[in-house]
Protein backbone atom coordinates (compact mmCIF):
# COMPACT_ATOMS: atom_id res chain seq x y z
CA UNK A 1 0.00 0.00 0.00
CA UNK A 2 1.15 3.55 -0.75
CA UNK A 3 0.46 6.42 1.62
CA UNK A 4 0.06 10.10 0.83
CA UNK A 5 -1.78 12.62 2.93
CA UNK A 6 -3.21 9.88 5.15
CA UNK A 7 -4.87 8.09 2.21
CA UNK A 8 -3.78 4.56 1.42
CA UNK A 9 -3.57 3.71 -2.27
CA UNK A 10 -3.64 0.21 -3.71
CA UNK A 11 -0.48 -0.79 -5.56
CA UNK A 12 -1.19 -1.91 -9.11
CA UNK A 13 0.93 -3.47 -11.82
CA UNK A 14 0.62 -2.04 -15.34
CA UNK A 15 0.18 -4.74 -18.02
CA UNK A 16 0.35 -7.35 -15.29
CA UNK A 17 0.55 -10.41 -17.56
CA UNK A 18 3.27 -9.03 -19.87
CA UNK A 19 5.93 -11.21 -18.17
CA UNK A 20 4.46 -14.17 -20.08
CA UNK A 21 6.17 -15.38 -23.27
CA UNK A 22 4.74 -14.12 -26.57
CA UNK A 23 2.33 -16.50 -28.31
CA UNK A 24 4.00 -16.32 -31.73
CA UNK A 25 7.66 -16.62 -32.75
CA UNK A 26 7.75 -13.32 -34.68
CA UNK A 27 6.69 -11.41 -31.56
CA UNK A 28 9.72 -12.49 -29.53
CA UNK A 29 12.19 -9.88 -30.89
CA UNK A 30 9.77 -7.08 -29.91
CA UNK A 31 8.72 -8.47 -26.54
CA UNK A 32 11.17 -6.25 -24.62
CA UNK A 33 9.20 -3.16 -25.69
CA UNK A 34 5.90 -4.58 -24.46
CA UNK A 35 7.16 -6.24 -21.28
CA UNK A 36 6.08 -4.18 -18.29
CA UNK A 37 6.51 -6.81 -15.56
CA UNK A 38 9.21 -9.35 -14.81
CA UNK A 39 7.61 -10.97 -11.77
CA UNK A 40 4.82 -13.47 -12.35
CA UNK A 41 1.33 -12.86 -10.97
CA UNK A 42 1.87 -14.88 -7.81
CA UNK A 43 5.08 -12.97 -6.98
CA UNK A 44 3.42 -9.65 -7.78
CA UNK A 45 0.71 -10.51 -5.25
CA UNK A 46 2.68 -12.31 -2.54
CA UNK A 47 6.11 -10.69 -2.66
CA UNK A 48 5.46 -7.17 -3.94
CA UNK A 49 2.03 -6.46 -2.46
CA UNK A 50 0.16 -5.81 -5.72
CA UNK A 51 -3.61 -5.81 -5.24
CA UNK A 52 -4.67 -4.26 -8.52
CA UNK A 53 -3.86 -6.02 -11.78
CA UNK A 54 -4.07 -4.61 -15.30
CA UNK A 55 -5.55 -7.02 -17.85
CA UNK A 56 -5.56 -6.19 -21.58
CA UNK A 57 -7.84 -8.37 -23.73
CA UNK A 58 -8.41 -8.54 -27.47
CA UNK A 59 -9.76 -11.17 -29.83
CA UNK A 60 -7.87 -13.21 -32.41
CA UNK A 61 -8.98 -14.28 -35.88
CA UNK A 62 -11.05 -17.08 -34.35
CA UNK A 63 -12.72 -14.65 -31.92
CA UNK A 64 -10.91 -16.13 -28.92
CA UNK A 65 -9.85 -13.80 -26.11
CA UNK A 66 -6.10 -13.30 -25.76
CA UNK A 67 -4.02 -11.27 -23.34
CA UNK A 68 -2.20 -8.57 -25.29
CA UNK A 69 -0.17 -5.37 -25.12
CA UNK A 70 0.19 -3.50 -28.40
CA UNK A 71 1.01 -6.03 -31.12
CA UNK A 72 2.25 -8.64 -28.65
CA UNK A 73 -0.07 -11.45 -27.56
CA UNK A 74 0.75 -13.66 -24.58
CA UNK A 75 0.26 -17.24 -23.48
CA UNK A 76 -2.35 -17.73 -20.80
CA UNK A 77 -2.87 -18.89 -17.26
CA UNK A 78 -5.45 -16.19 -16.77
CA UNK A 79 -8.29 -18.26 -15.34
CA UNK A 80 -6.15 -20.03 -12.74
CA UNK A 81 -4.96 -16.61 -11.52
CA UNK A 82 -8.49 -15.19 -11.47
CA UNK A 83 -9.60 -18.21 -9.44
CA UNK A 84 -6.85 -17.48 -6.88
CA UNK A 85 -7.81 -13.80 -6.77
CA UNK A 86 -11.44 -14.71 -6.24
CA UNK A 87 -10.49 -16.93 -3.29
CA UNK A 88 -8.30 -14.20 -1.79
CA UNK A 89 -11.10 -11.65 -2.06
CA UNK A 90 -8.80 -8.60 -1.85
CA UNK A 91 -7.96 -7.95 -5.50
CA UNK A 92 -9.03 -5.45 -8.15
CA UNK A 93 -8.57 -6.10 -11.88
CA UNK A 94 -8.66 -3.30 -14.44
CA UNK A 95 -9.89 -4.76 -17.73
CA UNK A 96 -9.08 -2.92 -20.96
CA UNK A 97 -10.10 -3.75 -24.52
CA UNK A 98 -6.71 -3.83 -26.27
CA UNK A 99 -7.66 -2.22 -29.59
CA UNK A 100 -5.79 0.89 -30.67
CA UNK A 101 -7.13 1.66 -34.14
CA UNK A 102 -10.44 1.74 -35.99
CA UNK A 103 -9.77 -1.39 -38.09
CA UNK A 104 -9.90 -3.99 -35.28
CA UNK A 105 -12.48 -1.99 -33.32
CA UNK A 106 -15.51 -3.77 -34.75
CA UNK A 107 -19.02 -4.24 -33.38
CA UNK A 108 -18.30 -7.96 -33.15
CA UNK A 109 -15.19 -7.41 -31.04
CA UNK A 110 -17.06 -4.99 -28.76
CA UNK A 111 -19.76 -7.65 -28.35
CA UNK A 112 -17.11 -10.28 -27.54
CA UNK A 113 -15.42 -7.94 -25.07
CA UNK A 114 -18.72 -7.26 -23.31
CA UNK A 115 -19.42 -10.99 -23.11
CA UNK A 116 -15.93 -11.60 -21.69
CA UNK A 117 -16.39 -8.87 -19.05
CA UNK A 118 -19.83 -10.12 -18.08
CA UNK A 119 -18.53 -13.68 -17.83
CA UNK A 120 -15.56 -12.91 -15.54
CA UNK A 121 -17.64 -10.57 -13.37
CA UNK A 122 -20.21 -13.34 -12.80
CA UNK A 123 -17.70 -16.17 -12.44
CA UNK A 124 -15.43 -14.31 -10.00
CA UNK A 125 -17.73 -12.24 -7.76
CA UNK A 126 -15.04 -11.60 -5.11
CA UNK A 127 -12.83 -9.66 -7.56
CA UNK A 128 -13.50 -5.95 -8.03
CA UNK A 129 -13.35 -5.61 -11.82
CA UNK A 130 -13.32 -2.08 -13.21
CA UNK A 131 -12.71 0.11 -16.26
CA UNK A 132 -14.08 -1.71 -19.34
CA UNK A 133 -12.68 0.94 -21.70
CA UNK A 134 -11.03 0.44 -25.08
CA UNK A 135 -7.66 1.94 -26.03
CA UNK A 136 -8.87 3.24 -29.40
CA UNK A 137 -11.16 6.04 -28.23
CA UNK A 138 -11.24 5.45 -24.44
CA UNK A 139 -15.00 4.85 -24.50
CA UNK A 140 -16.54 2.37 -22.09
CA UNK A 141 -17.31 -0.86 -23.90
CA UNK A 142 -18.51 -2.40 -20.63
CA UNK A 143 -19.49 -0.86 -17.30
CA UNK A 144 -18.48 -2.89 -14.26
CA UNK A 145 -20.05 -0.34 -11.94
CA UNK A 146 -16.67 0.41 -10.30
CA UNK A 147 -14.72 3.57 -11.03
CA UNK A 148 -11.75 4.02 -8.67
CA UNK A 149 -9.38 6.92 -9.27
CA UNK A 150 -6.07 5.80 -10.72
CA UNK A 151 -2.63 7.33 -11.12
CA UNK A 152 -0.53 5.75 -13.84
CA UNK A 153 3.20 6.23 -13.32
CA UNK A 154 5.18 4.44 -16.02
CA UNK A 155 7.17 5.27 -19.13
CA UNK A 156 4.40 5.58 -21.72
CA UNK A 157 2.35 8.11 -19.72
CA UNK A 158 5.12 10.07 -17.98
CA UNK A 159 6.79 13.27 -19.11
CA UNK A 160 9.18 13.70 -20.73
CA UNK A 161 8.36 10.71 -22.90
CA UNK A 162 11.98 10.11 -23.89
CA UNK A 163 11.85 6.51 -22.66
CA UNK A 164 8.31 5.87 -23.89
CA UNK A 165 7.40 2.25 -24.58
CA UNK A 166 10.85 1.33 -25.87
CA UNK A 167 12.47 0.85 -22.49
CA UNK A 168 9.86 0.51 -19.73
CA UNK A 169 12.34 -1.35 -17.49
CA UNK A 170 14.78 1.57 -17.71
CA UNK A 171 12.09 4.03 -16.65
CA UNK A 172 11.25 1.72 -13.74
CA UNK A 173 14.91 1.49 -12.76
CA UNK A 174 15.31 5.26 -12.79
CA UNK A 175 11.94 6.34 -11.36
CA UNK A 176 10.10 3.63 -9.37
CA UNK A 177 11.71 4.52 -6.05
CA UNK A 178 10.68 8.17 -6.45
CA UNK A 179 7.19 7.16 -7.61
CA UNK A 180 6.69 5.04 -4.50
CA UNK A 181 8.07 7.71 -2.19
CA UNK A 182 5.86 10.40 -3.72
CA UNK A 183 2.79 8.21 -3.39
CA UNK A 184 -0.58 9.32 -4.69
CA UNK A 185 -3.86 10.65 -3.44
CA UNK A 186 -5.71 8.38 -5.90
CA UNK A 187 -7.24 5.00 -5.07
CA UNK A 188 -4.77 3.04 -7.22
CA UNK A 189 -1.15 3.57 -8.28
CA UNK A 190 -0.20 1.60 -11.42
CA UNK A 191 3.51 0.96 -12.11
CA UNK A 192 5.76 -0.98 -14.45
CA UNK A 193 8.13 -3.57 -12.99
CA UNK A 194 6.82 -3.65 -9.44
CA UNK A 195 9.86 -5.75 -8.51
CA UNK A 196 12.14 -2.72 -9.08
CA UNK A 197 12.08 -0.53 -5.99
Amino acid sequence: MINKKEKTAILGSHNSWSYLPPRKWWMKPFAFMARCQKANIRAQYERYGVRCFDLRIRFDGLNRSVIAHGVIEYGSGLYAELHRFNEAGDVMVRVLHEVRSKGPYTEEHVRLFRAFCESVAQRYPNIRFWCGRNLYNWEKDYDFGEDPSCEERYASVSRPRMLDDWWPWLFARLRNRDVLQAGTDKDVLLMDFVNIR
